[in-house]
């Protein structure tokens, strides 16, 4: 059983498990938590971004009034076993991660992204790609070179480093990533993919776009160092979402946190680490893409 099946499976579980619960809560008053619990799915280091996230977890705790207590992840799904469960009340997840959660209850709601800068890797807007990458300087110069390579996936359930790779670029090799590479391992973050070929413990890796132009902008992996040998169609980037149990004032004032008037300026160096230029509104009809790509894929 892959790894992407177990994940799947595991969703799935807390979907059945947790749907008798999220119709309950039609019918149970809405929730005010003394301590907002928030999350994020592991992209890279984690105590970095734990840390990147204080400006705006001050300023949620500063619009609420309430404190705000951080989740480690261990894992994407660990994240969505949160939300379901009821012991995180504000994540950011991955497209498909959204996707497979929203499953498992109809309230999860998203309610933000960022709106990215232009650079080397990254596009300008709401959007990223996953990327198939090796060294600038190795052997592997097109596709046909990685045949029975060692190729690094990050998160099962990650969008660009799982879905993407096997759902849009798998059909053009006309066979399973498993048949036409000679291994493949999960790196757990993109962070990591990208450093596992920057040290030739790998020899290819899919990477988020957006991560790649950290990766850059760090000095970690230098574009000039990067060869791009594959790029997938427009991916919606990563929603920031809370449980709808939450009541509607304590959403209004979550959503303000990340949209308000004075957001952007409250906010400016989150973003900048973020190489974004702001937070704006989604929600569900944004990932209805990905929502297909997921459908079709094997049950």
């Amino acid at each position: 059983m892959t790894k992407r099946t177990r994940l799947v499976g595991l969703l799935a579980s807390i979907a059945l498990n947790g749907l008798a619960g999220v119709s309950a809560a039609h019918a149970e008053k809405c929730e005010t938590p003394p301590v907002i619990r928030f999350s994020m799915i592991p992209l890279g280091d984690v105590d970095r971004e734990i840390k990147r996230y204080q400006p705006l977890l001050k300023r949620i705790e500063e619009l609420t009034g309430r404190p705000v207590s951080v989740v480690r992840p261990t894992s994407y799904a660990s994240v969505v076993e949160g939300l379901l469960g009821g012991s995180i009340d504000i994540a950011t997840l991955g497209p498909a991660t959204y996707v497979e959660a929203r499953s498992g209850d109809e309230l999860l709601t998203p309610f933000a992204t960022t709106e990215k800068r232009e650079g080397a890797f990254q596009v300008k807007g709401p959007f990223y790609h996953a990327m198939l990458v090796v060294l600038a300087g190795s052997r592997f110069a097109d596709i046909a070179s990685l045949k029975g390579a060692h190729l690094a996936l990050t998160d099962p359930g990650s969008t660009s480093g799982s879905l993407l790779p096997r759902k849009q670029f798998a059909p053009l090799l006309g066979m399973p990533l498993e048949s036409y590479f000679g291994a493949i391992s999960f790196s757990g973050s993109h962070a990591k993919s990208a450093m596992a070929v920057a040290r030739g413990q790998v020899d290819a890796a899919f990477v988020a776009s957006a991560q790649l132009e950290e990766a850059n902008t760090s000095g970690a992996l230098p574009a000039k160092q990067v060869r791009v040998l594959w790029k997938s169609e427009p991916i919606p980037l990563d929603p920031f979402v809370f449980r709808g149990q939450l009541c509607e004032n304590l959403r209004k004032e979550i959503r303000s946190a990340f949209l308000g008037d004075a957001a952007t300026a409250s906010l400016l160096d989150l973003l900048n680490g973020f190489n974004a230029t702001r937070f704006i509104p989604v929600d569900d009809s944004h990932y209805a893409g990905i929502r297909k790509l997921l459908d079709k894929a094997p049950k």
